[in-house]
C-alpha cells in the first residue's frame, strides 16, 4: 500500500513540476512557492477543523527541521526546473532514495540492507552521467543535486513525524510555515499573476498538497528507503511532459544515467518486497 501511495504522490509532484517550469520564467520562484502554499492553507485548515484534528504537531523540533530542509529543497528544485530540461532534473532527483538509504541509519535509525549499496553505486554513477561532469557540469545541475540531498533529509523527517503525528496535520504545518517563509521572501519582487497564471497556481497547489499528503501517509506505513525508491514512477511521466510541452529530448548520457538510477531504485524495491515476504508469518500459525 505504501509503495502505491508513493507512486501516486510521484505523479502529483511531476505534474506540479511541469506546471512550475511553465510558470518559472514569468514569476519569481519565491512567489510561486508562496502562492501555491497560500492557496492550500485554508483548504487544509478546513479539513483539520472538520475532522477535529490538532492544528500543531507534537514533534515541533522535527517539524522545523523538516520545514527548513523542505523549503530549501523546494526553492533549489524550482530554480533547477527553470534552467534545465525537465527530465534531467527528475533524473537527478531520483538519487534521493539512494541518499536517503545512506542517511536513514543516522537520522531515523532504520538500517539499510547491504543490497542498498548496489543501488547507491548505480545511482551515483547514473547521476554523474546525467550531470555530465567535465562537459557541462553546470550550476543548475549542482543546485538540483543539492535539492535532492535536502529533500532526502526532509523525507526522513517526515518518516519521524509519522510516528507521532497525523499525516494531514504534518502537511498543514509544513504548508503554513512554507507560506510564511516564502511570503516574506517575495515581498520585494511580487508580480500580480494573470488569470491563466492563477489557474496554474491553483493546480500547482492542488497537486502539491495531494502529493504531500500521499507522501506523508506512505512514509507512515513502511520503511523510508523502500517507500522513497517507489518514486521512480516520475521518470517516464517527466519524459512525456518534457517532450509534449517543450520538445525536450534528453541526450543519450541522460538516458543511460537515468537507467542506472532507476535500476538501483527498482532493485531496492524488489529487495524490500522479498524481505517482507520472508518475514511474514505463515497463515494459521501461532499468534
Amino acid at each position: 500500500m505504501a509503495i502505491l501511495l508513493m507512486f501516486l504522490s510521484s505523479a502529483c509532484f511531476v505534474t506540479m513540476s511541469a506546471m512550475v517550469k511553465a510558470l518559472g520564467p514569468a514569476l519569481p520562484i519565491t512567489e510561486i512557492m508562496f502562492l501555491r502554499s497560500l492557496i492550500a492553507v485554508p483548504v487544509l485548515l478546513a479539513l483539520l477543523l472538520y475532522q477535529g484534528k490538532p492544528l500543531v504537531t507534537r514533534a515541533r523540533g522535527v517539524l522545523l527541521t523538516r520545514s527548513l530542509f523542505g523549503i530549501t529543497a523546494m526553492f533549489s528544485f524550482y530554480y533547477a526546473l527553470t534552467h534545465m530540461q525537465l527530465t534531467d532534473v527528475v533524473f537527478i532527483g531520483r538519487c534521493q532514495p539512494i541518499i536517503l538509504a545512506l542517511l536513514a541509519p543516522l537520522l531515523v535509525h532504520e538500517s539499510s540492507p547491504r543490497s542498498a549499496w548496489v543501488a547507491i553505486v548505480l545511482g551515483l554513477a547514473g547521476a554523474a552521467l546525467v550531470m555530465r561532469p567535465g562537459v557541462e557540469w553546470s550550476f543548475p545541475a549542482l543546485v538540483a543535486f543539492g535539492a535532492t540531498a535536502c529533500s532526502a533529509v526532509a523525507h526522513l523527517m517526515v518518516r519521524r513525524l509519522g510516528r507521532t503525528d497525523d499525516s494531514l496535520v504534518i502537511v498543514f504545518n509544513f504548508t503554513l510555515l512554507l507560506s510564511l517563509a516564502s511570503g516574506l521572501a517575495c515581498l520585494a519582487s511580487f508580480i500580480p499573476p494573470t488569470p491563466l497564471q492563477w489557474l496554474l497556481l491553483m493546480a500547482i497547489a492542488c497537486s502539491a498538497s495531494t502529493g504531500q499528503f500521499l507522501l506523508t501517509r506512505a512514509y507512515s506505513l513502511d520503511r523510508a528507503p523502500a517507500v522513497a525508491a517507489a518514486s521512480y514512477a516520475s521518470v517516464p511521466l517527466s519524459a512525456l511532459y518534457g517532450y509534449l510541452f517543450w520538445r525536450e529530448i534528453p541526450p543519450l548520457s541522460s538516458w543511460l544515467g537515468g537507467m542506472l538510477i532507476v535500476s538501483g531504485g527498482i532493485y531496492l524495491v524488489v529487495e524490500r518486497l522479498q524481505a517482507g515476504r520472508h518475514a511474514r508469518p505463515p497463515s494459521g500459525g501461532n499468534r
